[in-house]
């Protein structure tokens, strides 16, 4: 929730009054105050180089089950990250004019998981889906603040809770619970005062006092609640207005060692900075979405992001975006507007190994307040691919695709760089190789590569491209983009013209449904330990011949397997046979030709 692009309901503050706060908000000036000291925070999970987040905003929780089972289920991408889930305010209780806006998920009432996006059961039963698909959950929290709320006027929320300013009963805070209340209140008008920033009120929204015991102790059993549920992680919103301090403790207060990335944004002149919150788990780097769009759709060079990362004065560890649900309706990222440009964004974010990476999906918006498509009883619609304002722009190639690219060469370093102009390449070791053209026209090069020889499927486009004696030579159009990888191939790499170390599934299953998954499973991780999960997924394009190619599995491993249909209510159904047992060959991959229920 950057200070810049504030947008949330402000019944005690009009147009004028906010206007001025924000432009006060980014005026640097020098702090004179001492940085906390460092964080005693206990470490969060990270997550590992072939992981990528996707950040469905404002998609329900039915909409993102059948996506996890559908489409995503063939795509790399590794976690989804769901707008905040918990009780808000009512769509008309919003500014007058912004009625119903996107921002009203911003402004908790209670720590109910019931939302205009779905229920509690639905939030559950779309973990559990994403999860049987290997794709685990993220929930975007909001902490640092409740409700503006009324003084004089009692409201209800989504779900039914009453509150009014500083008082929000079924969340379990009263007046107390707050930081300046009374003759003290305060909104925050001063970016470079670190005490007005963390103590005082984000226009006109209710700042909690995280110093205190009971209202740690009140979050953390929120964020323990949606780990019951399965959530793998969090992304915390308004970070920077919660002393790293607190938010420390708070975490500390959490079970186990959920993901954490958190939103803080730095800016020049301002005491707050990311480095206080690294202890912590990931920051949001929002300078590195700034020059993704200044390389690619500004005035400098695509050919410099070979070298992206902590050198450019990044915070690390880091995550990372093209855009985001706020800044896609500012100027300083690009959104999906940008059509090609942002595609390539998404496209080398998830090629490149710097920080961890969250594509974004959302909705088009003719306006900055504009609500996602609403039901007549005000809930959201579930997202409808191909009509409708749901973008659905993760489908493209450029973003599930590469997202399988980052899966397939996690660990790799960058090598065997190239650069002109807007024009970029480099590998991954010696798992990929990816090749950005962000100019206006073509360009045909030979590439040294450290893939082995043979030919590879582009991610892209779909076309074969040949590595020969440590080289390859493509045409790449104007804004667009190639990419290739080890295991995605039509041979490469084994002595038979096929790549080694993989599995090849052609397998018959019939008597599936719509909305039903195949995936072969088995007692080795990379086919999931007979839990399904997505790099073992099958595709149904020939059905009834599901096919896949599932990499990275030693030569000469010896594994017991099956075959399991995945229904669209996230039930497994599995052959009636005993385990099948298979054996990866010296050279090449094993082909496995196979029919459901026969050994």
């Amino acid at each position: 929730m950057p200070h810049h692009v504030r947008r949330r309901a402000l019944p005690a503050i009009g147009g004028a009054a906010l206007a001025a706060l924000l432009a006060a908000a980014v005026v640097p000036t020098a702090h004179t105050g001492d940085d906390p000291q460092p964080l005693d925070a206990a470490p969060a999970a990270a997550l590992t180089g072939g992981d990528s987040i996707l950040n469905m905003f404002e998609w329900t929780w039915n909409s993102i089950a059948a996506e996890c089972a559908g489409p995503l289920a063939d795509s790399g991408y590794t976690y989804v990250q769901t707008s905040p889930p918990n009780e808000h305010i009512l769509g008309g209780d919003a500014t007058a004019g912004e009625e119903h806006a996107w921002y009203i998920h911003y402004q908790p009432v209670s720590y109910k998981i019931e939302s205009r996006l779905g229920t509690r059961v639905e939030y559950q039963n779309m973990v559990a889906t994403c999860e049987a698909n290997g794709i685990g959950v993220i929930a975007d929290v909001v902490i640092n603040h409740m409700a503006a709320g009324s003084a004089t006027e009692e409201r209800t929320g989504w779900a039914g809770s009453r509150y009014r300013q500083f008082s929000y009963p079924d969340a379990g805070y009263d007046a107390s619970d707050f930081h300046n209340t009374g003759s003290s209140y305060c909104e925050i008008t001063n970016y470079q005062d670190r005490n007005q920033v963390q103590n005082c009120h984000l226009v006109g929204l209710n700042d909690l006092d995280t110093s205190q015991t009971d209202v740690r102790e009140t979050i953390a059993a929120f964020l323990d609640d949606l780990q019951s549920l399965g959530v793998a992680g969090f992304r915390v919103d308004a970070a920077k207005h919660i002393a790293a301090t607190d938010l420390a403790a708070i975490m500390n207060l959490v079970d186990g060692d959920p993901y954490i990335v958190q939103e803080v944004i730095g800016a020049p002149g301002e005491p707050i900075t990311e480095a206080e919150y690294t202890g912590i788990g990931d920051v949001q780097e929002f300078s590195y979405a700034y020059d993704l769009k200044n390389h690619i759709n500004g005035g400098s060079e695509a050919r410099h992001l070979t070298t992206i990362g902590t050198s450019w004065g990044y915070t690390a560890p880091a995550g990372v975006f093209v855009a985001n649900h706020d800044t896609e309706r500012g100027s300083q990222t690009m959104n999906y507007r940008y059509g090609q440009d942002y595609l390539l964004a998404e496209a080398f974010m998830l090629a490149h190994p710097f920080g961890t990476p969250a594509s974004y999906t959302g909705y088009e918006f003719a306006n900055n307040h504009a609500a996602p498509p609403l039901n007549p009883d005000g809930s959201v619609a579930d997202a409808v691919c191909g009509t409708g304002a749901f973008t659905c722009i993760h489908r493209s190639p450029y973003m599930s695709g590469m997202a399988g690219f980052r899966a397939a060469t996690a660990g790799e370093a960058v090598v065997n760089t190239w650069g002109s102009g807007d024009a970029l390449a480099f590998g991954r070791g010696d798992a990929g190789h990816a090749v950005v053209n962000a100019g206006t026209s073509s360009i045909t090069q030979t590439f040294t590569t450290s893939l082995p020889n043979g030919s590879y499927v582009d991610v892209i486009s779909g076309n074969t491209v040949t590595v020969s004696g440590g080289a390859f030579t493509a045409t790449v159009a104007a804004k667009t983009a190639l990419a290739i990888y080890a295991g995605n191939s039509s041979g490469g790499g084994g002595n038979e013209g096929e790549a080694d170390d993989c599995v090849v599934v052609n397998a018959t299953v019939s008597g599936t449904n719509v909305g039903d998954e195949v995936y072969i499973v088995g007692s080795i991780p990379q086919l999931g330990n007979w839990t399904a999960i997505s790099s073992a997924h099958l595709s149904g394009a020939s059905y009834p011949v599901w096919k896949g190619t599932i990499a990275g599995i030693p030569a000469g491993t010896t594994f017991q397997y099956k075959y399991v249909i995945v229904r669209s209510s996230g039930a497994y159904t599995w052959e009636s046979i005993g385990n099948r047992t298979a054996t990866v060959p010296a050279s090449g991959c094993l082909n496995l030709n196979q029919t459901w229920n026969v050994a």
